[in-house]
């Protein structure tokens, strides 16, 4: 897992302006909840608890730990340090940051002319998430609004897509399950229940590019543009084949068998089909392609246009 530190942790928001000495700020102006503007991800909600006593706490990040804060009037700079917990290493970092600007709702930092990040003070109660309960696995879920261990509250999915993967995805429920919170090794994200018209429940966002949760044959799956990332048994059961078209074209293909869906890969197109009944041999589809299959060949028909391509397994 790559360790990402404040500095290039968050979806920042780039400003021209300059940072410039401001005078009138102390140390008491800072305290409170600061939850980071991401334009590009506003579902994610992440930031920072700063205590009058200089200590501080993370706000939805269980791997990137804030313990201290100090603010240095003559530099007009803010001093974050903590720890980054990573998969079997706790590294410390210390980050040095010049204060843009700060009004009674909105704070402003940077470096140099780096970039910019800005933040909303939040003066709604946050449970935030200090060291020792980032030591005991404690982190704080958003749509259950309470602190939970999510390998005791969540679902467990494994990586799809690689063997020797050691981290591991969760997905914890709302109470009505209008809301699946997604806790990856690198990201978290909140995504919001939908129903397909053959009335099938999705969690996902409008952006297309976020990720999609659904369940196939009782296993969960997440998988964003079609590409299957995670799921409910990993890749334990996974069968890989590459079949050639009759132009020789390669078409890579990974069957979880268990999960009864198929991923496939041509061209730059990410594929990620369901299996259905058949009365011999296999078939999978999805609203935009169908897969049948016996033996070692298959056809993959395109549904908008009917075009079929003849597989052949190599």
């Amino acid at each position: 897992m790559r360790h990402k530190s404040f500095l290039g942790l968050c979806a920042s928001v780039f400003l021209v302006i300059s940072c410039t000495n401001k005078n009138s700020i102390a140390k008491q102006d800072f305290i409170g909840n600061w939850i980071e503007v991401m334009p590009v991800n506003k579902h994610i909600r992440q930031g920072i608890v700063l205590h009058e006593d200089g200590t501080a706490a993370s706000i939805g990040m269980a791997t990137l730990q804030y313990e201290s804060w100090d603010f240095l009037p003559s530099d007009n700079q803010i001093v974050f340090s903590g720890r980054s917990i990573g998969n079997k290493q706790t590294i410390a970092f210390s980050d040095t940051l010049s204060v843009c600007s700060l009004s009674a709702d909105t704070l402003t930092l940077g470096k140099g002319d780096m970039y910019r990040i800005q933040y909303v003070r939040d003066n709604s109660e946050v449970q935030p998430i200090g060291g020792n309960d980032a030591a005991m696995g404690y982190t704080y879920s958003d749509v259950l609004k309470k602190k939970i261990r999510i390998f005791e509250t969540g679902e467990r999915v494994l990586s799809a897509t690689d063997k020797e993967a050691t981290m591991a995805g969760y997905l914890v429920f709302a109470t009505d399950s209008s809301q699946i919170e997604l806790f990856l090794p690198d990201d978290k994200v909140v995504l919001d229940r939908r129903q397909r018209p053959d009335g099938t429940s999705v969690w996902n966002q409008e952006d297309d590019d976020t990720y999609l949760v659904e369940q196939s044959e009782g296993k969960w799956l997440v998988s964003r543009r079609g590409l299957l990332l995670y799921a409910t048994e990993g890749m334990e059961d996974a069968l890989q084949a590459i079949f050639l078209t009759d132009d020789n074209q390669e078409i890579q293909a990974v069957f979880y068998q268990r999960a009864g869906v198929v991923q496939l890969m041509f061209d730059t197109e990410k594929i990620l089909l369901k299996q259905y009944r058949t009365a011999s041999g296999y078939g999978y589809s999805n609203p935009l392609y169908d897969l049948r299959g016996k033996g070692r060949e298959a056809l993959l028909t395109r549904l908008s246009d009917g075009k079929k391509y003849a597989l052949k397994e190599k």
